[in-house]
């Protein structure tokens, strides 16, 4: 479980994003950067941002549960794109994956990541 912390006297964007978060559970669950790779090991949905962000999150969302959390113990994420203009795809598609309180969450726009057709890569921590 984790509580937002937020002071007014520190700027939150309107993005559904915590500044900080307080946990309060005893196990965590550090998630390894996920990848836009179906659970044959194909990638999937190359050059198309909305396709690769929904297996990122879906390979996210399954590896969290198996490790017996839920995405509402998803305390912070970071977030690793290719492309600025793909950021409110991305932001889109992690909305409808996660609710308030809202993890803590860093974007990086990187040159390049492990694979050239991968435009997203995720991580996370999840505290229970």
């Amino acid at each position: 479980m984790h509580k937002p912390i937020e002071p007014a006297s520190v700027f939150k964007s309107k993005a559904p994003t915590s500044l900080a978060n307080l946990t309060e559970g005893t196990r965590q669950l550090h998630i390894s950067g996920q990848t836009p790779v179906d659970s044959d090991g194909k990638n999937v949905g190359r050059g198309d941002i909305q396709t690769q962000v929904t297996q990122v999150l879906q390979n996210f969302t399954n590896i969290v549960e198996a490790g017996g959390a839920s995405v509402q113990d998803v305390c912070r994420i970071t977030v690793y794109l290719l492309r600025r203009e793909d950021l409110p795809a991305v932001m889109e598609a992690r909305s409808q994956v996660f609710q308030a309180p809202y993890p803590a969450t860093t974007v990086a726009i990187v040159a390049g990541l492990a694979n050239p057709d991968w435009l997203v890569e995720i991580e996370g921590l999840a505290v229970f």
